[in-house]
């Protein structure tokens, strides 16, 4: 008798020679910034090399007008599979309030703690809505 306890399928593609880098807090709403027009929360984590170098982007979780339900567990695997050094958490608020909830607060912390347990560490999140945003990692609250 033969047993199979699972198997996993994992498709990578590699990008171009000329990868991007995010470097900044300016860098990341410039790319996001498309993130300011959408009626509902997109929440995306962004997976970076050790010099931070873009290995891939994912759209984690695509909520409602005022809040979106994050899967930590699939931040980590998707971080462990990328094998990524570091990751940069942004989402939007459909409203012109940019400052974090506590829901954004609890996530983010959550998420931190599960990367803790691979090396891999969140740079910032990056909240951004119709009339600005927020980095978290320069207003302390990471």
């Amino acid at each position: 008798m033969e047993y199979e306890l699972g198997s996993i399928q994992v498709t990578a593609e590699l990008q171009d020679e000329d990868s991007e880098e995010i470097q900044s807090f300016s860098d990341v709403t410039s790319k996001y910034g498309f993130l300011r027009e959408r009626p509902k929360e997109h929440f995306y984590a962004v997976f970076l090399k050790s010099d931070n170098e873009v290995i891939g982007d994912k759209l984690v979780s695509l909520g409602g007008a005022s809040s979106a339900s994050i899967d930590t567990k699939d931040v980590a695997r998707t971080a462990v599979l990328t094998n990524a050094s570091a990751v940069i958490l942004v989402h939007n608020h459909p409203s012109t309030n940019d400052r974090p909830t506590d829901q954004d607060l609890k996530a983010t912390k959550a998420i931190q703690d599960a990367l803790d347990l691979f090396d891999v560490e969140v740079l910032d999140h990056v909240i951004i809505s119709q009339t600005g945003s927020y980095s978290m990692k320069q207003n302390g609250d990471i």
